[in-house]
């Protein structure tokens, strides 16, 4: 008896993760299209202001001391790209597009977090052993008060979500999760490692602390256009990628904790 075969249907829609970076972050429309190759501003006045004793006191208080210079931050550019190659019989061209589109949208925020530089020379360490989840989120809030003054941003292995939730650390504010202090939560593909680049150990993780973020990023740009350009006629191969260029930028503020997510 013969089995008809299978019907041919289309691929649930993928929606992409949330509560990452792409929840975090903001979204800047770039004013030009240099911003490709990074970007540079001035760092906003940060931490707290200074104090003096009243000019009508007896005893005068020290002298006035204000920084010296405007802190310039500089940052880079990240190419993210995806694609496919085939040899299916009767991929037309709009087909070619659409999925070297979808290979890049549905992971291309998860790639931006795993490159961000958030474990450098530059990073301050708040601590030198794993201290409890709710205290490392304490040091790090006591660290944005101190030397930034505005909302910052928590960045997180995704799985630690799972822990602060457990804790009754994560609000949720404007469709963000964020603190009890309202400090922006994201939780990502962050690699989890020191300055070194050594993992943390087992039950442990780097929570990092840095200034708002800003995403600048282009449109997706389709290597090949042109299913013609994208075709080896001689292995009736198709080889098609997608890109896009992001720019991730924040306060030059930066801290990391080391924490444990297990009581045991």
């Amino acid at each position: 008896m013969a089995v008809a075969p299978a019907l041919y249907v289309a691929a649930p829609t993928l929606t992409p993760s949330r509560f990452g970076l792409v929840t975090a972050a903001d979204l800047v429309v770039p004013e030009d299209r240099h911003f490709v190759n990074g970007v540079q501003f001035e760092s906003n006045p940060s931490g707290p202001a200074k104090l003096t004793a009243a000019e009508c006191l007896e005893t005068p208080g020290p002298d006035r001391t204000v920084p010296d210079g405007i802190e310039v931050v500089e940052a880079d550019p990240i190419i993210v790209y995806n694609g496919f190659t085939c040899r299916a019989v009767g991929v037309d061209e709009s087909e070619m597009l659409d999925r070297a589109r979808k290979a890049l949208t549905g992971g291309e925020w998860a790639a931006v977090e795993k490159a961000l530089p958030l474990m450098t020379a530059d990073t301050d360490i708040l601590t030198t052993a794993a201290v409890s989840l709710v205290k490392g989120i304490g040091l790090l809030e006591d660290h944005l008060t101190e030397q930034y003054g505005g909302v910052g941003v928590i960045h997180a292995p995704r799985h630690v979500a799972m822990f602060a939730a457990e804790r009754r650390q994560i609000d949720v504010e404007s469709g963000r999760k964020v603190t009890a202090l309202g400090t922006r939560w994201s939780f990502g593909n962050y690699p989890n490692i020191d300055v070194d680049d050594e993992p943390a150990a087992v039950d442990t993780a780097w929570l990092v602390a840095t200034g708002a973020v800003q995403v600048r990023r282009s449109e997706v740009k389709q290597r090949p256009a042109a299913l013609a350009d994208a075709l080896d006629r001689r292995t009736n191969e198709i080889f098609a990628i997608a890109e896009r260029t992001y720019v991730p930028s924040w306060e030059a503020v930066q801290a990391a904790v080391l924490v444990k997510l297990t009581s045991s």
